[in-house]
């Protein structure tokens, strides 16, 4: 399988796990290689999008190893952010992408609320939904288990305990609209700080190892549940999450023409969440993202989780 094509320096060197550039998508498009030409080949790759986050990493080249060994298509890899996937789906040079993280069931079904919601109902004519990848999923509002405050109504009551703010991730992505939404509901006195997923975290573990308060924007499954005892600030106006979250497969318009054999696998390709979560766990403590692939495909064929997918 091909290594990920970083489309541009701007974003190989900025991007982080769940970072939505504003910029550089025309570049990514043209720096991709793919004409329209080469698409209408029908012996060309199958062009599988992705942003840098350990479970889009975690899906991605698991669902690449098995389509290439299964179904003969040759897979590249592709690095964008999300903003350029979907402008790439649209435009017919990519052609699949399992990380449209979205709220409810409803994408299935063309309703589209949270999350990448807003990207979706742009492109929603040139693209096709067509399987949950993973999830259930949640999000909120989290602090370490030490910390005595229960809710997010009580976080202005407590907001000297947390000079640094609400410690986010990438501005634009779904969970920060979420939080944001959210500081706005609240009337919150804390500022909400943008980053990056990793920052996130290492800021998390730098104040757990202090015993220091400190509140996060988070999502689960991530590995840093399982590191470390932490918990959801309850949140009574539900602008944090309304219902589960999930992720969802979408192809280009003419995916089924093109990978026939590849489209019903999509429709069963949902891998368990504590399955991912292990590795996510692999790629985040340095492992390269095919070799954490080969290594959970071969621990779990034969135990009836990948079989049915290739059904």
């Amino acid at each position: 399988m091909p290594r990920p094509n970083l489309v541009n320096n701007v974003l190989s060197a900025s991007t982080s796990r769940r970072t939505l550039l504003k910029a550089g998508g025309a570049a990514a498009l043209v720096m991709s290689g793919l004409t329209t030409g080469a698409r209408a080949d029908a012996s060309r790759p199958l062009v599988y999008a992705f942003a840098a986050w350990s479970d889009a990493l975690a899906i991605t080249y698991v669902g690449a190893k098995l389509i290439e060994d299964n179904f003969g298509y040759k897979v590249q890899p592709l690095q964008a952010e999300p903003g350029v996937i979907y402008a790439s789906l649209q435009a017919g040079k990519a052609d699949l992408y399992s990380n449209s993280y979205m709220q409810g069931m409803g994408p299935l079904k063309g309703a589209y609320h949270g999350g990448q919601a807003d990207y979706v109902k742009k492109v929603a004519g040139s693209i096709k939904v067509v399987g949950v990848s993973e999830g259930p999923m949640t999000q909120g509002l989290a602090v370490p288990d030490y910390v005595d405050i229960k809710s997010i109504a009580e976080l202005n009551d407590h907001a000297d305990k947390f000079p640094s703010g609400i410690i986010g991730i990438d501005a634009g992505s779904g969970l920060m609209q979420a939080a944001d939404a959210t500081v706005k509901a609240y009337g919150l006195k804390l500022n909400l700080v943008p980053g990056s997923e990793a920052a996130m975290e290492a800021a998390f573990q730098r104040a757990y190892s202090k015993n220091e308060p400190i509140v996060v924007t988070t999502w689960e499954p991530l590995p840093m549940w399982s590191k470390f005892k932490m918990r959801y600030l309850e949140d009574p106006k539900k602008t944090m999450m309304s219902e589960p979250y999930y992720c969802f497969h979408v192809t280009s318009k003419d995916f089924e023409s093109n990978f026939p054999k590849a489209q019903a696998f999509l429709t069963r390709f949902h891998i368990p969440n504590d399955e991912e979560a292990k590795i996510m766990g692999w790629i985040d403590g340095g492992m390269k993202p095919e070799d954490a692939a080969s290594k959970w495909i071969g621990e779990v064929k034969g135990k009836g989780i990948i079989e049915p997918w290739l059904a």
